[in-house]
């Protein structure tokens, strides 16, 4: 049954797009799909920073070497500070607050010039208040609920997406699919900022679509999602029935959705899932059809990777972050091969190595 919106609180109209009043929720949907997976073809971030002095040295700290996103960020950062002349060193925090902490106090020790991570940053004040005290230039990757700076956080600047447009994204999608009629559970990990405000974004979309059906906005632990997603995806397909929409902030909960799906004998056409961050699994079972996900939120890892290299660039030079922010791009069956999407990954086709190597005076 459709939840009323007062046993979900206000709803919030998040997001950086504005609309005609009186364009209907299904119309604004479709255009914001059509804009968000579509060619990428235009470079809107900088054009003009500081010439890099070479000799710098970063330290790159990964939330988990074993996950495709943070490995691919740290091979961006890696290749893009080799470009300037810089020595990058790459740290694996092995997926807990308690190594990401070892790390984080390893790149101290280093005496690096900076440190970026993709870790949660609230789980690092010690040691990133540490770091900002002796000098030491830190970014995040995702480590924040929002992109840009945080000077309460010791953070020059968080590069990500927005996570409540990949969230409005997300149900946009739904949305335009479902004709306007979708039945949606929202599925979150809120001991992260950044996973709650996309998850938010999308329930709050979700509502403002008059005969959709927001059913439920579940929370779980994302070190429980090998155990718990196989048991909620079904408990979900029983208690709701289909056709039924599953949004996950990461692909790596549908990572686990699937073969539950699969083992349960659910037909793909009655689940659809809805899921971000563009890893590779994302991107196979999009390709393969039948899989039961259907669109994943790409993000673009090489490039936010050279994105922090800029950004640190800019400090070192006492200069402030370039204020830049990715918009998101939706990874569909239409649009798989395009934008990087032929190497199972976003990279938009805006030239974004080469508007950077211009800045830093490469030929």
């Amino acid at each position: 049954m459709k939840l009323p919106i007062a046993a979900l609180g206000a709803v919030l109209v998040l997001g950086t797009s504005s609309f005609a009043l009186g364009q209907s929720v299904l119309d604004e949907a479709k255009k914001t799909v059509a804009e968000r997976s579509g060619p990428q073809t235009v470079w809107d971030g900088p054009t003009e920073g500081p010439k890099p002095e070479p000799g710098k040295k970063i330290a790159y700290l990964s939330t988990d070497e074993q996950n495709d996103a943070s490995r691919e960020w740290g091979q961006a950062v890696k290749e893009a500070g080799e470009l300037v002349g810089w020595e990058v060193t790459i740290i694996d925090g092995r997926g807990s607050p308690k190594t990401w902490i070892e790390g984080f106090n390893q790149a101290i020790a280093l005496q690096v010039d900076g440190v970026v991570t993709t870790a949660d940053i609230a789980s690092l004040q010690e040691p990133v208040q540490a770091a900002k005290e002796q000098g030491i230039v830190v970014l995040g990757i995702h480590g924040l609920a929002f992109p840009g700076p945080d000077e309460a956080m010791g953070v020059f600047y968080n590069i990500q997406q927005d996570p409540r447009d990949i969230g409005r994204a997300q149900a946009d999608w739904i949305i335009a699919d479902s004709d306007g009629k979708g039945r949606v559970v929202v599925t979150t990990h809120c001991e992260y900022a950044i996973a709650c405000a996309k998850a938010e974004a999308t329930r709050d979309r979700i509502l403002e679509c008059e005969e959709c059906e927001m059913l439920e906005f579940s929370n779980t632990p994302i070190a429980e999602a090998a155990q718990r997603q196989p048991q909620l995806v079904a408990a979900w397909v029983q208690q709701y029935g289909t056709p039924l929409y599953i949004t996950s902030v990461a692909d790596y909960t549908a990572d686990f959705q699937v073969p539950a799906l699969r083992a349960g004998g659910v037909d793909p056409a009655d689940v659809i899932l809805v899921s971000a961050d563009g890893n590779r699994s994302a991107y196979e079972r999009i390709r393969a059809g039948g899989e039961y996900q259907r669109v994943t939120a790409s993000e673009p890892y090489e490039l936010q990777g050279f994105q922090a290299i800029d950004e640190f660039n800019r400090a070192f030079h006492g200069e402030p972050p370039s204020g830049w922010v990715q918009k998101p791009y939706l990874v569909t069956a239409d649009n798989i091969d395009a934008e990087g999407g032929d190497q199972n990954g976003f990279r938009p086709s805006m030239d974004y190595k080469g508007a950077y190597k211009k800045i830093w005076g490469i030929e």
